[in-house]
This record gives structure tokens, sequence and C-alpha cells, in this order.
């Protein structure tokens, strides 16, 4: 049995969301009131991740179905922008050092270009109907 990837990580990563939701919530309150705009950015990276991580499972489940076949770049460069995007600023959060901050926008580049890949792929496969 072969594991459906992207709806496994858009599971893990959905979830996960949810509990660093919840922590920076309840657990994170010092941190924010020092520096207001890591309130901002955590609640962006949270909010892009669960949405993201959605529609890794949507693609994931497109896997069932014969007649649709999506490209894997697709998923994985979905994968790897939600690590650059999300990651980058929960480790700045969590006191890692400012540069990381420069990495979220390649994270933010790579979400455009995933959802761009998608709306070409679509493109296609209606002209070939």
């Amino acid at each position: 049995m072969q594991i459906n990837w992207p709806l496994f990580s858009g599971a893990i990563f959905g979830s996960s969301s949810v509990l660093l939701a919840a922590y920076g919530a309840h657990g994170l309150e010092q941190v924010f009131l020092t520096t207001p705009k890591m309130r901002i950015a955590y609640g962006n990276a949270v909010d892009f991740q669960m949405l993201h991580s959605l529609l890794l499972v949507i693609l994931g489940l497109t896997l069932y179905i014969p007649k649709l076949r999506l490209p894997a770049y697709l998923w994985k460069t979905l994968l790897l922008s939600i690590i650059l995007f999300c990651m980058s600023i929960y480790l700045w959060v969590f006191g890692g050092p400012n540069w990381l901050v420069r990495v979220t926008p390649f994270g933010g580049m790579g979400f455009v270009l995933s959802w761009l890949m998608l709306i070409r792929i679509i493109w296609l496969n209606s002209s070939s109907d």
C-alpha cells in the first residue's frame, strides 16, 4: 500500500495548524504583548497553513479520481511553500533569528505559484475535452 502524500501531509499540517493556533492564543500572550506585529504574522501563518492544508487534502482526494491526474510538482510546491512561509514565521516568533522573516516571502511566492499551476492544469484539462 502506498501513502497518499498530499492527503497525508494535508492532514498533518491541518491538525498542527489547530494546535499552533491554540498555542498562539494561550501560550504566546507575553510574546505578543511585547511585539504586537508577531501576533499578526503568527495569525497569518496559522490561517495560511490551514487554508493550504485543505488544498493539499483536496489534491490528495483527486488521486482517487481516475480521469483526473494532477502532477506531483503541484502538491510538492504547495508543501514546500507551507514550510517556507509558515515555519519561518513560527520559528521567528518562537525566538529564532530575525533573518527568518526574509524566507517568508519565498513561501508566499510559492503559494501564488501553486494556485497559478492549478489554474493552468484546470485550463489545459478543460481545453482537451
